[in-house]
This record gives structure tokens, C-alpha cells and sequence, in this order.
């Protein structure tokens, strides 16, 4: 298995593991998750249960994994995360004849036993916060990204992914590439969007560089740049304190997707069309990108989005 996606994939010992991870990488899944599909199987079956195969794996041994992960104070998400990578390889070894040792899915039995946790809103997660906050952030090429993090509701990856052929700003779309499930999808942006990318592309760097967002160093600009742009401006509008670590008192890049969603809620915008311009990756969902018409979802976002005041 010596392709160039291998080079960040963790080879297994078990066959059917590594042809789990193989169909994964066919059918578009991106490098990220497929690290963590089989980083998660390989300290299963190497560290924790080196003798075990997947074979003989039995919910007793599941359950015994998540005592493991007790004992060294893993949350109840990061647990779920876990069982859910290996039910997912449980649930397609399953279903492959070449797999018939394979019969149940124990993880997926545990799995539905432990409830998922659903974080507490932050406190600052407003629009007027929002609003402070790009308009503090001084610098163009970092203000263009929260921005857009603030006016699609991207996740800050997928903002930093787009290259200069994915700007569509005469017709007021981006293509936002490397989504969840290996999805690429067209997205709306509005006058105030396409203006603030337009100054930022006046005084952008001059580079052979095919991304939009690019640093002093002349390669793809990182998030932990962005990071630190949005917690100094953050902290100079005093909508959070320096060195502030609570989840629901601190604002991030990602915050951004929280307030952008609420904010396409709070007005109206109907849930296949918000679902399509965030990006989700959920199975029920995904089936809905290929019929959401571009044009249509951008006369329901136009309708919906509210100016940052730039």
C-alpha cells in the first residue's frame, strides 16, 4: 500500500482494515478522515487488544475499550468519535462476502449506549459580536477570511482551501473544496463579500501560489494565523477576556459557523438550503447537494444575510 494518499493513512495489521481504509479514500473521504478511521483502528488492534482480531471482537472487548478510555478521562464525545470509527469499519466488513468471518458490529451495539453530549452554546456567539470582530481585525487578507467565515458559515479548513479559480465574485459565488465527506460545493456571497475580497486582492501578495489566502512565507496561509487574528480582535472589543479557555465564553473561528447558522435560522432560511451553503456531512443529508439549484439558494441567502457594516 505504498500510494502517495498512504503517506498519512496508519497501515494496520488486519487485511480487512486496510481495505476499509482503501474503499474509504476511493469513495472521497479526505486525508483528515481517513487519519482518524485508522488511527483509531490501529491503537485498537496494536496497543490495546494486540491479539485480538477483528474477527473475535465482541462488545465485552468494546466495553473494556471504553473503561480504557475512563480511566484516562476521554470525553463522552471523543469516546463516541472512537466507537464510530470502528462501527463504521464493522458495518462495511459486514457487507463484504470476502469478510464472511466478520458477523456483527459490537461497536455499533456499545455505540447506541452513550448518549451524545451537545456543547453549550458560547454566550458570545452573536451577530453584533461578529460584527466587532471582523471590523477589528486589521489586517485585509485576515479580515477577508473571517468574513467569510462569518457570511457562509465555512469551517476555517474549507476557507483557507480556496484557490483563485474557485472565486466566481461576477455572478457572487465560491467554491468551497476539501468539505466533510470529501465534497466540494458551489456557495453564495453577497456585495459585501465580493467587495471585501476584491480590496483584499488589490494588495495580495504576487505569487504563482494558486490559493487566494496566502502568507508572508509564500505558502497556503495556516489557521493558526487566523486563530490569533480573531482572539486579539476578540479581546480588544472586550467580548472576551486574554487567556479566556471556557468553551461558551470564548470566541473562534468557529464561533462563526455557530453564529452563521443561527443567525440563517432566526430569519427564515429554509433547512435543505442552509444544510447545502454550511456544507454538512451527514448521510441524510448529502443526498440533498445534488438538488439544491445554486441560483435558487442564492436568492433564499440573499434574502436571509445581514451586512457585517464594512
Amino acid at each position: 500500500m505504498a500510494d502517495d494518499w498512504y503517506e498519512t493513512v496508519y497501515e494496520n495489521k488486519h487485511d480487512a482494515i486496510n481495505d476499509f481504509i482503501k474503499q474509504k479514500q476511493t469513495t472521497g473521504r479526505s486525508p483528515r478522515t481517513l487519519n482518524s478511521y485508522s488511527r483509531v483502528l490501529k491503537r485498537y488492534y496494536h496497543e490495546h487488544f494486540p491479539d485480538l482480531t477483528p474477527a473475535e471482537t465482541e462488545v465485552r472487548h468494546i466495553e473494556e475499550y471504553l473503561r480504557i478510555l475512563d480511566d484516562r478521562g476521554v470525553s463522552q464525545n471523543t469516546k463516541r468519535r472512537y466507537l464510530e470509527s470502528l462501527s463504521a469499519f464493522f458495518s462495511y466488513a459486514m457487507k463484504r462476502p470476502r469478510f464472511e468471518n466478520i458477523t456483527g458490529n459490537p461497536a455499533g451495539v456499545v455505540l447506541e449506549e452513550i448518549p451524545k453530549q451537545i456543547r453549550q452554546r458560547p454566550d458570545c456567539a452573536t451577530w453584533e459580536n461578529a460584527k466587532k470582530i471582523v471590523k477589528a481585525i486589521p489586517n485585509p487578507r485576515n479580515k477577508a477570511v473571517a468574513v467569510l467565515l462569518a457570511k457562509t458559515g465555512c469551517r476555517l479548513e474549507e476557507a483557507l482551501e480556496i484557490k483563485m479559480d474557485d472565486l466566481m465574485l461576477d455572478e457572487g459565488f465560491v467554491r468551497l473544496r476539501e468539505r466533510k465527506g470529501g465534497k466540494q460545493t458551489v456557495v453564495p456571497i453577497d456585495r459585501e463579500t465580493v467587495r471585501t475580497i476584491k480590496r483584499f486582492k488589490l494588495i495580495r501578495r504576487d505569487t504563482d501560489l494558486e490559493y487566494l489566502f496566502v502568507s508572508i512565507r509564500d505558502d497556503r496561509l495556516t489557521k493558526t494565523v487566523i486563530q490569533r487574528a480573531v482572539r486579539e480582535a476578540a479581546v480588544v472589543e472586550g467580548i472576551m477576556d486574554e487567556g479566556e479557555d471556557r468553551f461558551h465564553k470564548k470566541f473562534t473561528p468557529h464561533t462563526f459557523r455557530t453564529v452563521f447558522t443561527t443567525l440563517m435560522r432566526n430569519q427564515g432560511m429554509k433547512q435543505h438550503v442552509l444544510q447545502y451553503i454550511r456544507g454538512d456531512a451527514e448521510s441524510e443529508t448529502m443526498d440533498i447537494y445534488t438538488r439544491v439549484d445554486r441560483d435558487e439558494a442564492r436568492e433564499e441567502y440573499l434574502d436571509c444575510i445581514k451586512p457585517l457594516g464594512l
